[in-house]
């Protein structure tokens, strides 16, 4: 089943962090994975604008699954 593009930033995405479990962190450390544990939905932070200093601000994106599943 494939998810709607459903992405959160600013006040929005630390709110939602704050009800998130950190489930990993890629090799770079530029991906973080979260599992909202009562839903069972799938989240990634990242930094999408790579041409801004420290990458820009951050993203919260849902996933469909996590890459190692």
């Amino acid at each position: 089943m494939k998810t709607e593009n459903i992405t959160i930033s600013g006040i929005l995405l630390e709110e939602k962090l704050n009800t998130l479990k950190k489930v990993g962190v890629d090799d770079s450390g530029w991906l973080t994975y979260y599992l909202d544990e009562t839903s069972g939905e799938k989240w990634i932070k990242d930094y999408p604008n790579s041409e801004m200093h420290g990458g820009g601000s951050p993203i919260l994106r849902l996933l469909d699954k996590f890459p190692w599943e």
